[in-house]
């Protein structure tokens, strides 16, 4: 792109009645962006910037999967990840606008069959606070739901055997859990499922053509998902969110995003088309739930910031502007979206890497050149976060002396069952230990720690690794399994006679 076309960019944002960028700054975020993208050895990056009801800058930086021909463009199909969840927040805000619901109405009002593990939650939640992440479940807890291969109504009822990690409206924890209950609650208000909801009620009406679900992957021009593993940049399987689409699940375009922010930035109106009503727009993007700011909300967000929910977004001040944001990860795939609604300006990055702190790199960029310096080193606290991200996925580190095995494998094998999870089938494949989790028969690899504790690795890089450990009766094989994040499961089936 030339210094002719940036020119031509900042004179259009005048008529919006002040000039965004100089065509050399927009030159300077141009060049910054393909930086950060061979930096952070990111193979393909896609980013658009609104300024009112106008997509005016659409761009693709590099390649869509390593090895291959094909660049990335504004057209070319990322998933969104979590920011899924803006959709999710709108498809209801539809069912509010429509009457046939509102933010503080109880949820058990329209959907029977929701339960909590806690009665009052059950009674008096409410859709703010499935948005918010203010129910009281416990931060990612239940997600592996969304791998093992249950119905949506399955899922739903199992819901009611996740242990809360607070009390109802006391702290917010984020939750996908939490989202996939308000997808259920936007499929039953819209008399539909959840899919078909959000393709008639948004992306029909704005002309989203090239936004959807997992199975655009068939479309050529997608971007593949990319992690680095070993130090090496590698492509990996994409990471079919399942039965959490309402959390995750919806892929779309730089180009096709841009008009989605412009929806937010215009009162729930683009062109004609009106979706949402202003005052409705104004719910979703205002605070409803303070939340603690942790090591992966990256700079400029901090404790001075302040952080709380909206309803599907986030929020934090920067340079005395309120700032509306929404990130996404997934296996090989980082997005995220910011909004300055006082300036009707918003950017969403999208890039096909594992972890990568790149989006939010050249979203802080892009705020730094809007509204004036950081006080902090965004570059050199966005290296150390991302080191500390790093970890998360890394394998525990052994201390100190570990024990051998301390049964024969075939003493661990056999059917182990949890309330929530259901059926778990310990396996001896070849000599190694492996589990089959659910009807899907989700495959998690054991490894030996120390005597009879081991760790299991599920197929997703992001799962990261779990200690569990075998307890042992007087029959002499294995009776129960502790996991640390999954809870107790006790053995429903002997691989004895």
């Amino acid at each position: 792109m030339g210094l002719t076309r940036f020119c031509l960019l900042a004179i259009s944002l005048s008529l919006f009645g002040a000039t965004l960028l100089h065509g050399d700054e927009l030159s300077d975020l141009d060049h910054y962006i393909e930086k950060v993208r061979m930096e952070k050895q990111v193979p393909g990056i896609a980013v658009a910037i609104v300024k009112g009801d106008k997509v005016i800058f659409a761009k693709g930086y590099g390649i869509r999967k390593l090895g291959f021909e094909g660049n990335v463009d504004e057209d070319t199909i990322f998933q969104l990840a979590s920011v899924s969840k803006t959709f999710t927040a709108a498809g209801i805000g539809v069912q509010v606008d429509k009457g046939k619901l509102t933010w503080d109405e109880e949820v058990i009002r329209h959907l029977s069959p929701f339960a909590l593990k806690e009665a009052y939650a059950s009674r008096y939640a409410n859709a703010r606070d499935l948005l918010s992440h203010r129910t009281g479940l416990p931060a990612f807890g239940g997600d592996l739901l969304g791998k093992l291969g249950y119905s949506s109504e399955e899922i739903l009822y199992r819901v009611r055997f996740i242990e809360p990690a607070t009390s109802f409206r006391n702290i917010s924890f984020y939750s996908n859990v939490g989202f996939f209950i308000a997808g259920e609650l936007l499929a039953k208000l819209a008399e539909k499922p959840y899919q078909e909801a959000i393709k008639s009620t948004l992306l029909v009406p704005l002309k989203l053509e090239r936004t959807g679900f997992a199975d655009r992957l068939q479309d050529s021009n997608t971007a593949y998902s990319h992690a680095i593993i070993h130090d090496k940049v590698q492509v990996v399987p994409w990471d079919n969110i399942r039965g959490f689409d309402a959390a995750g699940g919806i892929t779309s375009t730089a180009r096709d995003m841009g008009r989605w922010i412009a929806v937010h930035l215009n009162g729930g109106k683009v062109g004609e088309s009106r979706i949402l009503k202003a005052d409705t727009v104004k719910e979703i993007l205002s605070p409803s739930m303070v939340t603690e700011v942790s090591f992966t909300d990256l700079p400029p967000i901090n404790d001075d910031s302040g952080l709380t929910y909206g309803l599907g977004w986030n929020n934090y001040h920067y340079k005395g502007k309120m700032i509306v944001e929404k990130g996404g990860a997934l296996d090989g795939v980082r997005t995220v979206v910011t909004l300055i609604p006082e300036e009707k300006l918003g950017i969403v990055v999208l890039a096909n890497l594992n972890l990568t702190v790149a989006p939010e790199a050249i979203r802080g960029k892009f705020l730094e050149t809007y509204l004036g310096k950081s006080s902090q080193d965004l570059e050199k606290e966005m290296k150390a976060r991302e080191e500390m991200i790093q970890q998360l996925v890394s394998g525990p580190a052994k201390k100190g002396k570990q024990l051998p095995i301390g049964h024969s494998l075939d003493l661990y094998t056999g059917q182990y069952s949890n309330e929530l999870y259901g059926n778990f089938t310990v396996v001896n494949q070849d000599g190694k230990l492996s589990i089959d989790a659910g009807p899907a028969k989700w495959k998690g690899k054991l490894t030996s720690w120390s005597n009879d504790t081991f760790v299991i690795t599920w197929p997703l890089i992001n799962s990261g690794h779990e200690q569990l450990t075998f307890t042992f009766g007087p029959e002499g094989y294995a009776t129960q399994i502790y996991f640390e994040n999954l809870g107790t499961f006790q053995r429903v089936e002997s691989n004895k006679d």
